[in-house]
C-alpha cells in the first residue's frame, strides 16, 4: 500500500500564482477602460435624454423650453435644469433637473452658449449655428451635436 501524501508541491503553487498574477495584470487595464467607457456613455446619455426631453416638451406644449446650467454662467458638466417660459422669470416652471456629471469629466461647447432653447416646432431658437458638446473622461471622448432643426446627434454631424 502506497502511503505518500497527496497535495501540491511548493513549485506547483508558485507557478499557478505566477500565471494567475499575469492574467490579472493583463485584465485590469481593459477593465478600467471598460468602466470609463460605461461611465462616459451614461453621462453623455443623460445629457442627450435631457435635450430630447426639452425638445419633446416644446413640441407637445407648443411653447419654448430651455436647457441651461442651474447657476447662471455655470459649467455645463454641472447640474442642468429644463424649464419652460410659463413661470415668472425668477421662478421658472422647472420640468426636469439633470444631475451633475462625475468628477474627472469635462464638457466643452464649440460656441459660447449659456442656454439651449427649443421652439414649438422642436428647432433651436435664437442660434445661428448648431451647438456641439465635446465630452472627455480620461481616454474616452464623445461628441453630441444639436442641429438647427433640433435633431440631436451623438458622435455624428448635422450634415
Amino acid at each position: 500500500m502506497d502511503l505518500r501524501t497527496k497535495g501540491f508541491t511548493l513549485i506547483e503553487v508558485l507557478v499557478a500564482l505566477g500565471v494567475m498574477l499575469l492574467l490579472i495584470t493583463m485584465a485590469v487595464p481593459s477593465f478600467t477602460g471598460s468602466l470609463q467607457g460605461t461611465k462616459a456613455d451614461t453621462e453623455i446619455g443623460d445629457l442627450q435624454r435631457a435635450l430630447n426631453f426639452a425638445r419633446m416638451e416644446a413640441i407637445n406644449r407648443g411653447i419654448t423650453t430651455r436647457v441651461r446650467p442651474t447657476t447662471q454662467g455655470g459649467a455645463w458638466n454641472g447640474e442642468l435644469i429644463v424649464y419652460d417660459n410659463t413661470g415668472n422669470p425668477p421662478n421658472p416652471n422647472v420640468l426636469r433637473v439633470v444631475p451633475a456629471m462625475g468628477s474627472g469629466a469635462t464638457l466643452t461647447l464649440t460656441s459660447d452658449v449659456t442656454s439651449i432653447d427649443f421652439n414649438n416646432l422642436g428647432g433651436l431658437s435664437g442660434l445661428a449655428v448648431p451647438v456641439s458638446f465635446n465630452y472627455v473622461r480620461g481616454a474616452q471622448s464623445r461628441t453630441l451635436n444639436v442641429c438647427l432643426n433640433g435633431r440631436i446627434v451623438l458622435n455624428g454631424n448635422c450634415g
